[in-house]
């Protein structure tokens, strides 16, 4: 049970050089609640490394049950960009801090503010060129399987990230300018669909916003070419986006040898309704 009073006791004696002591300190740490990461705010100044490796693991924890607890919230939204952009708040505030602000929507703010004073009457391939090329976001090629690369706000600040994590960027920043960009569940590469008199036209935002055009696809892939189209032509639903970053996120794990998160991401998409 969380007592602020008696957490300057605790992190004294975390690391206690008897195993006894710190075994009942974690334990009471363990117990403490999710109050946790925000009270030890209050002894940043005397949580050395050693101490923080201790206490981490159950940081952590308390951040994947948090995750857990409030995940549905996405799913009573009932504006499709607006669940899309709360779901992609619960990953960012699992792995940043659930104390801390995320401020990712002032980012995209932001962003759409600054296409819209440039752009007056800009279309959606402008945004594409002014995200894609002018703003330089582009693909994380180097290190893909940095679980953060799924995360909004790392993708906004470093500018890079997924392909689906682009395109939900493309996605938010354009529905926050009135434009209208979807997402497109092509297999294996995320990418965003939008459309000119009346012609569906894919962008890849992984590849500096790349546009690719019906005629192109059919010298491409002619053999699969209408499969291929039933997909590009299908709605995509908000719930099959964020399953494939959930999807993203556990591999992204598992390639990091991290197995907990990895199976925590799993155990997710298992039990949420879709």
């Amino acid at each position: 049970m969380s007592d602020i009073n008696t957490l300057q006791y605790l992190v004294d004696l975390v690391d206690d050089e008897t195993e006894e002591v710190r075994n009942e300190i974690l334990k009471e740490l363990i117990n403490y609640g999710s109050n946790l990461e925000e009270d030890l705010r209050e002894f940043s100044d005397e949580l050395d490394e050693h101490k923080l490796e201790l206490i981490n693991p159950i940081i952590h924890e308390n951040r994947r049950q948090w995750l857990f607890d409030n995940w549905g919230s996405w799913q009573s939204i009932s504006d499709d960009y607006e669940a899309l952009e709360k779901a992609m708040e619960l990953i960012v505030s699992f792995q940043e801090g659930i104390v801390e602000q995320t401020n990712f929507s002032e980012l995209l703010d932001h962003y759409a503010e600054e296409f819209m004073n440039k752009f007056p009457y800009g279309d959606e391939f402008d945004l594409s060129n002014f995200l894609f090329r002018e703003k330089e976001i582009k693909g994380a090629k180097k290190d893909y399987y940095n679980p953060y690369n799924s995360n909004l706000k790392f993708a906004l600040e470093y500018k890079t990230g997924l392909p689906i994590t682009l395109t939900v960027l493309y996605m938010l920043v354009g529905n926050r300018a009135g434009l209208f960009v979807e997402g497109c569940n092509f297999p294996g590469h995320f990418l965003a669909k939008i459309k000119h008199d009346e012609e569906i036209i894919l962008v890849d935002c992984f590849n500096q916003g790349r546009m690719i055009y019906e005629s192109e696809l059919r010298n491409m892939i002619k053999d699969s070419y209408s499969a291929v189209m039933k997909i590009i032509t299908s709605h995509t639903p908000t719930s099959t986006i964020v399953k494939r970053v959930l999807n993203n996120l556990s591999n992204a794990y598992k390639q990091k040898e991290d197995r907990i998160n990895s199976d925590f991401f799993l155990n997710l998409i298992k039990t949420t309704s879709w």
